[in-house]
């Protein structure tokens, strides 16, 4: 356990740098990373640069393609200590055409207002990433000497499913570490809300109807099917009647998340009555389960379908490519595991309560770190809200950047101590 006097060092540091942590945080932002299409070169240089200046470490870039960098950056401790990862993601979702009429700033060019600052990335998740990084130099500058390894793994590719990214490093290249988190935003009605120590998955796939293609000036003189119509007619029902069994979950009282229809695709052109017609689902799945848990459920409910019309042409086709990735069980970690307690004592000295435990509502890089790796992995733990991300005005708080990094650097401290 550190002393109080090494703890009030490291809260001192991160309060002598508070500005250099923002405008970190902003040199991040307005440094484009959009995925897709998916190249985070020139964010990777500016991490790099600032590992540097620093003096945490010398970062190692880890490539799969030249375009797709990762950073990781050791600070080293006594051999064959403990090594606790810090990870976040450096890319973020597109503006999105729709979305970019929304935004009151330049989504690309950072703009403090007040004590928020707004811009693409700013909460998902590119304050986690400055967050991280400074906690490590101020862990750096308290205390040199560590009975073990800190290992940043700034990662690409997780808007878009990681392959260059987490799955890379933990699956090819080897990453290892006994124990990991993930800077991921963990506010949903405030910043800070909750320690997460579960997540959900997702098993996303598209439903594809086949019906008559033919000139429409004649579909009603022949037998056809209107692929679109049926389509929407199965989208509708999938809506209000399908199940995906789960046992109940204390973390997640709401239980599966039903996403239908997040993308429609049907028909040619004026004048062609459709023959092909598609949608798109998300089902997010609780920990404990499997990708392949729902689509078993899914898969029953459209034989039902198929039964009830045997001229029903319709499949269902699976967005996860990676076989293992089916049968990955959405990780868990126990909520009296040593790093979580040592997680929410460095919250309680900086806030004055502990924050509570919770689970995160969307998917992260944890089920990657776990499943190829086997690193136990808490899946978010940073400044910023949820429900801002992937939307027009997206912003983090200020000060949440400068608790996380509190937080981020005390709990390092009593880890590797």
């Amino acid at each position: 356990m550190p002393s109080e006097d090494m703890q009030r060092q490291v809260v001192s540091w991160v309060d002598d740098h508070r500005d250099s942590l923002i405008d970190f945080t902003c040199d991040l932002v307005a440094t484009p990373s959009v995925n897709p299409p998916g190249d985070e070169r020139a964010v990777a240089d500016v991490v790099a640069a600032r590992l540097k200046k620093l003096e945490i470490g010398e970062p190692e870039i880890v490539a799969k393609e030249p375009h797709r960098p990762n950073v990781l950056c050791r600070m080293k401790g006594a051999d064959g200590g403990p090594v606790l990862c810090y990870n976040g993601h450096i890319d973020t979702k597109p503006v999105g055409d729709g979305a970019a009429d929304d935004w009151e700033t330049d989504p690309l060019t950072p703009t403090i207002i007040g004590d928020r600052l707004y811009g693409l990335g700013s909460t998902d998740m590119k304050s986690g990433v400055a967050s991280l990084i400074y906690a490590s130099a101020a862990l750096r500058a308290v205390a040199p000497t560590l009975r073990g390894d800190l290992l940043l793994a700034l990662t690409a590719d997780e808007e878009t499913g990681s392959g260059y990214g987490a799955i890379h490093l933990a699956n090819d290249y080897g990453l290892k570490a006994d124990i990991a988190l993930i800077a991921e935003p963990s506010g949903v009605r405030r910043e800070l809300e909750q320690i997460c120590i579960a997540s959900r998955g997702t098993f996303a796939f598209e439903v594809r109807v086949r019906g008559t293609q033919m000139h429409s000036s004649i579909s009603d003189q022949f037998p056809s099917v209107n692929a679109s119509v049926k389509m929407a007619e199965i989208l509708a029902r999938m809506q209000h009647e399908l199940v995906v069994r789960h046992d109940p979950h204390p973390l997640y009282p709401g239980g599966v998340t039903r996403n239908v229809g997040v993308m429609v695709n049907g028909g040619v052109w004026y004048g062609v009555y459709p023959g092909e017609a598609s949608f798109a689902c998300d089902i997010r799945i609780l920990p404990g389960m499997t990708p392949a848990d729902a689509q078993r459920d899914v898969e029953a409910f459209v034989d039902g379908l198929r039964a009830a019309d045997p001229d029903l042409d319709v499949e269902i086709v699976s967005a996860i490519h990676r076989a293992e990735s089916m049968t990955m069980v959405q990780p868990e970690v126990p909520a009296d595991d040593p790093f979580v307690r040592i997680l929410q004592d460095a919250s309680a000295t900086v806030t004055g309560e502990p924050i509570p435990l919770g689970g995160f509502a969307g998917g992260t890089d944890a089920i990657f770190l776990h499943g190829y790796g086997g690193i136990p992995t808490i899946p978010a733990f940073g400044p910023g809200l949820l429900p801002l991300a992937h939307g027009a005005n997206e912003y983090v708080g200020l000060e949440s950047i400068v608790q996380a990094c509190k937080i981020h650097a005390l709990a390092a401290l009593a880890y590797l101590e």
